[in-house]
């Protein structure tokens, strides 16, 4: 079943989050009350309304409430976004995820009872310190202080090893989710062959490693720490 999916504020944030979720097949309703910001995605979403979001019956005209998600990602007026958040949460919309600036933003939204804020541009700073101190990490998700999702180059001992062989749990702590896959496919009709990312599924004992592989682990930070350091 197609998600509808409502993104309120198309700033650059908005506008990227907007072509994702549509090209991966959401219906997405893009709305903005500056019509050159969604002159920028309507050949990219599914429709376009321009508006005052922080106005209750505008939102209720346009069928908030049939939406499975609303997202409001205002990130330059905070005073407009709390006025939408407060207007959604009156309609009763299921699911508001809300965008936060700032730490102290965030703490506002979660006051106002948005149990699911993003901060776009902290997470971001996460995942290149994370890329920074540890070697061979690409990128990861924070799932707590503790826990995270990260992807990993291969090793260079690792390659032509199987996933048994490896023993990552029991050397390293870190719970092997999958292996990304680089691979050249040939296309029909003499065309020259393309590079795609394949996803290998759930990992067997028996699936040897190879160069260029991309390891996604489940892990605590201090084991992914050590297995960057010590798989030299």
């Amino acid at each position: 079943m197609t998600k509808k999916i409502a993104v309120i504020g198309v700033g650059n944030f908005g506008a990227h989050l907007c072509a994702t979720l549509a090209r991966q097949g959401a219906e997405v309703m893009a709305i903005d009350n500056n019509m050159n910001n969604l002159d920028d995605v309507k050949d990219k979403v599914t429709f376009t309304v321009r508006l005052d979001s922080t106005e209750e019956e505008a939102l209720k005209a346009q069928g908030i409430t049939d939406f499975d998600v609303v997202i409001v990602g205002i990130g330059d007026d905070f005073e407009a976004a709390l006025l939408t958040v407060a207007a959604l949460q009156n309609l009763g919309v299921k699911r508001i995820i809300a965008r936060a600036t700032t730490t102290t933003h965030e703490r506002i939204l979660r006051h106002l009872g948005i149990e699911e804020v993003i901060s776009p541009a902290v997470e971001a700073a996460e995942r290149l310190a994370d890329s920074l101190l540890y070697r061979g990490v690409i990128d990861s998700l924070e799932l707590s202080s503790d826990y995270s999702i990260v992807e990993v180059n291969v090793p260079g001992p690792f390659v032509g090893k199987t996933v048994g062989e490896l023993e990552l749990r029991e050397r390293f702590g870190v719970n092997l989710i999958t292996i990304k896959r680089t691979e050249r496919e040939a296309r029909a009709f003499g065309l020259r062959s393309k590079t795609v990312e394949k996803i290998l599924g759930i990992p067997t004992p028996d699936m040897t490693v190879k160069s260029g592989d991309i390891l996604v682990l489940f892990a605590q930070k201090n084991a992914i720490d050590k297995l960057c350091n010590t798989a030299e």
